[in-house]
């Protein structure tokens, strides 16, 4: 049972895929006395009640805005340790821009766009979509090496740099030079520095990247994060594919739940913990995802606090949760004797799925495990109701599904509470045969099959019914398969 729910919980987790949205933008400039054009995408889900940090990028290079929006799309979806980020890709050119390579410095065209942005550009998207103070800036090749410019001499505007292939066209100019104005500035404010070069990228690209490398070492502070990649097989241009995930894992690598080792701690005080560090570095709480409160639930069960786990889940929940959000919270309830708790939130989930989620690909299977949960882990004691419950969970086994997903185990579900409980053990029997009819035309894996003790509780099915000669055959083919199967041993004793 256990080991069917996980792997629902699974589907649950890595199935829920929705569309960002991208909203076109513009707005007159006065610094420019021009019109500036940008777009801004949004997460699945998004509302302004969300503060979420904020990736800038301009239309320079190989830097696509809907390239790198699908990217952080993916890694939403995959559930990596990275925070909802909006992204905003500023349609500007070399001209725009205004950087010179041979001064580091902008011309003045160049210096009203900063002021833009500063004053015009960046309040506008954190007004109209509450966004924290978070910023990154992500530039390739040219746009890259203008990011220097902006770490350099405009110092509060990113605390998150990601250069992809930046370069110097002559290598002695210009000096990357960081004054001590701008180290005081960077040894009291947490800001993350990444730069790439591709391994196949032109040799003055390379050199710069560790003459940056070497300069950076003079900050020698603790707020400070510095990466450098060399990216073997990559060329300049490639590198966005190959260098977007290190980036983002430099970026938000405090961001992570699991970043401290041990967790010893009572799970209340970590949460704490980790959302003081979240909170300095990105200016934001911990996201009410999975991958923070299953950590924090984790470890509150393993320590056996039931008053911490209170706590954790209570901080986690919200009105946004999906039916499966509910349903592990109701899970995670049940494995510290929490009862009530545990079935209000398996309740809670069978009606949020029934009302929202019963035309996705994953509301029946969602729904088919919260019945068998109530039935095996909270109804035990009135055998009638629970088998009412895994007839509900059989009912959604004959749906078909977009993922070929089949939920025959429901079948073997069945079959193992009739036997256990000596209850309608020949519908038990009879849902056993069939879970072994259907696993014949399924994944073996997918469904655990060489873990599942099926001819033990058929056997068993066929003592309580008195058929000793069938209880026999499949009892000692259960023994067969597994000589070191105590129960089998100790059934077919007694026949």
């Amino acid at each position: 049972m256990k080991q069917s729910l996980t792997i629902l919980l699974f589907l649950c987790c890595a199935g829920y895929g929705f569309a960002q949205h991208k909203t076109s933008e513009k707005l007159y400039s006065a610094c420019l006395s021009d019109t500036v054009y940008y777009s801004v995408t949004t997460p699945e889900g998004w509302d302004a009640g969300q503060k979420l940090p904020v990736l800038y990028s301009f239309g320079y290079g190989m830097l696509d805005g809907d390239y790198v929006a699908a990217q952080v799309e993916y890694f939403r979806r995959a559930n990596y340790s990275f925070p909802n980020t909006i992204t905003v890709h500023i349609q500007a050119n070399m001209d725009r821009i205004g950087y010179s390579y041979r001064t580091g410095q902008l011309t003045p065209t160049g210096r009203n766009f900063v002021n833009s942005l500063k004053k015009e550009i960046i309040p506008a998207v954190e007004q109209r979509y509450n966004t924290t103070a978070f910023r990154t800036y992500i530039g390739h090749s040219y746009a890259a090496s203008y990011a220097n410019y902006l770490f350099l001499h405009e110092w509060d505007i990113f605390s998150g740099y990601v250069l992809l292939a930046p370069e110097k066209v002559n290598p002695e100019e210009p000096p990357f030079h960081i004054s001590s104005d701008a180290k005081d500035f960077y040894r009291k404010r947490t800001t993350f520095y990444y730069v790439a070069v591709g391994e196949h990228d032109m040799p003055r690209r390379q050199g710069y990247a560790k003459e940056i490398e070497q300069k950076i070492k003079e900050l020698d502070s603790t707020k400070f994060y510095f990466h450098r990649d060399s990216l073997p097989g990559v060329n300049h241009t490639n590198i966005l594919t190959f260098a977007i995930q290190p980036a983002f894992e430099h970026i938000y690598q405090l961001y992570d739940p699991y970043l401290e080792t041990g967790h010893t701690q009572n799970a209340a005080e970590e949460l704490q913990a980790v959302s003081q560090r979240i909170g300095n570095a990105y200016q934001m709480p911990p996201a009410k995802t999975p991958g923070f409160y299953n950590r924090f639930a984790q470890l509150a069960i393993a320590n056996k606090d039931t008053a911490g786990l209170i706590k954790v889940l209570d901080y986690f929940e919200s009105d946004r949760m999906k039916g499966w959000n509910m349903m592990q919270f109701g899970m995670h309830y049940n494995r510290l004797g929490l009862k009530e708790r545990s079935k209000a939130y398996i309740e809670k989930a069978i009606a949020k799925i029934w009302k929202d989620e019963m035309q996705t690909d994953l509301g029946p299977p969602n729904l088919a495990a919260c019945y068998s949960f109530m039935a095996t882990e909270l109804l035990k004691d009135d055998k009638a109701k629970a088998w009412t419950y895994l007839e509900k969970s059989r009912d959604m086994a004959s749906r078909p599904y977009k993922s070929g997903y089949r939920n025959i185990d429901i079948y073997y579900d069945m079959g193992v509470f009739a036997a256990d409980n000596n209850y309608k053990v020949k519908e038990g029997m009879e849902c056993l045969q069939r879970f072994v009819m259907l696993s014949q035309d399924v994944s073996e894996d997918a469904h655990w099959l060489a873990y599942r003790k099926t001819d033990y509780y058929i056997g068993k099915c066929y003592y309580l019914l008195k058929d000793k000669k069938n209880a026999r055959l499949h009892l000692e083919k259960a023994l067969r398969l597994n000589p070191k199967h105590q129960e089998a041993a100790a059934l077919l004793g007694q026949l």
